[in-house]
């Protein structure tokens, strides 16, 4: 009987306890929504909703951390870029000040913002008359450098974003696209979806290429045909060797983009025999040649030209090639220049035609900081690499 009771007693205090553990959660789980609806609130149409007080704190916490709106480096205000709000979506924010009393273009946040600013660089130097320029960006993130993806992959994703660039352009009929050989030119014009290999067997969807040129209205074209014959050499020897120059009419363009010609010095020679014809041109038609916006230019897209101005190869190796590449290589307008210098304090070299060539750093929380700028063209990434970055770290 006592033993019974005793039982009776301990069900009836489990029973009570299970009660008020279950209104204390209900009473927690309460207070929780009323103090997430207290905190909700709307922002640019967005609910942004914080779901207590220590998410609250955390993001005001953070919100501190973010560096100044100016700094100073060798006395001049610099431009501190900070990272966008990922909860509102919003795009990067950008607080500026000029050096050289005109527009500084701010370090692009993404490749639309970065295609934008190209093109207006493009357009502006095509205006003021500039006859040779380079375009230079990393083609697989705004944080890579050239080599960190596979080749093929560069050169599709250069392709793509050079349509995309050339797409607002003005008089686009007048503009010639010359890829580096003809099978980058039919890849270019007919893509590579669906087409076989020699056993029947389609690539895999990776391997795969849209027509990105397929409705371009103005000329196609490639500069090298490499084959045993030009390889080897013989052409040269026997006088065989046929030219840029015998394919390409320059008379129907206006404007000739050569698009990544760094696979070897061959296609980098037939850009300077382009240029050539080009610049001859442009003199005899002195009337033509007073008017900047009627002179014919010539555009190099990821040449990666520095390795040719750096001596990068031997200068025993093809001499008679190499010594006049270097000075062509050397009188390039920077139209728009994207270099990432990477290590534990990553920085990159950035320039806008016509803006200042600047050094950012990059900064935590996805923040850039311009720490050099300067009206002139540095000599080389190397001269920034061991002369700059080091005084601005």
């Amino acid at each position: 009987f006592w033993s019974e009771r005793n039982n009776a007693k301990d069900n009836k205090k489990e029973k009570r306890c299970l009660t008020h553990e279950c209104e204390t959660n209900i009473k927690y789980e309460r207070e929780m929504n009323a103090q997430t609806h207290h905190l909700s609130r709307r922002v640019n149409g967005r609910l942004l909703s914080l779901e207590s007080s220590s998410l609250a704190s955390s993001s005001s916490s953070s919100k501190k951390k973010q560096p100044p709106p100016f700094g100073r480096f060798g006395g001049k205000k610099v431009e501190v870029v900070l990272p966008p709000s990922r909860a509102l979506g919003s795009g990067r924010t950008t607080i500026s000040k000029n050096t050289n009393g005109g527009r500084q273009y701010p370090f692009p946040a993404d490749y639309d913002v970065m295609v934008q600013q190209a093109r207006q660089a493009l357009q502006k130097a095509r205006e003021d008359g500039v006859d040779l320029g380079e375009i230079q960006f990393p083609p697989g993130g705004l944080d890579l450098a050239p080599g960190d993806l596979e080749g093929n992959v560069e050169c599709t994703l250069t392709a793509t974003v050079l349509r995309k660039i050339l797409r607002g352009m003005k008089e686009e009929e007048k503009i010639t696209v010359l890829f580096p050989d003809p099978t980058e030119l039919k890849l270019a014009k007919r893509g590579q979806t669906g087409m076989c290999a020699p056993d029947g067997v389609a690539p895999p969807e990776v391997f795969q290429t849209d027509p990105l040129f397929e409705d371009w209205r103005g000329e196609l074209n490639y500069l090298d045909d490499p084959n045993a014959f030009s390889v080897s050499g013989l052409d040269k020897i026997f006088g065989k060797s046929a030219t840029v120059n015998d394919r390409v009419d320059i008379n129907e363009g206006n404007m000739f983009v050569c698009a990544y010609p760094s696979g070897n010095i061959a296609e980098l020679t037939q850009t300077r025999l382009l240029y050539e014809n080009i610049r001859e041109e442009n003199e005899s038609d002195a009337p033509a040649s007073k008017i900047k916006t009627k002179r014919k230019s010539l555009v190099v897209v990821n040449g990666e030209l520095d390795r040719t101005r750096s001596n990068y190869y031997p200068w025993f190796w093809n001499k008679n090639e190499m010594e006049p590449l270097r000075e062509f290589s050397q009188s390039f307008e920077g139209i728009y220049f994207i270099h990432n210098f990477k290590g534990t304090n990553p920085a990159v070299l950035f320039r806008c035609y016509p803006d200042d060539w600047r050094v950012f750093r990059r900064r935590p929380n996805d923040a850039v900081e311009c720490v050099w700028s300067s009206s002139t063209r540095p000599k080389s990434l190397k001269e920034i690499a061991l002369d700059v970055l080091p005084k601005f770290p």
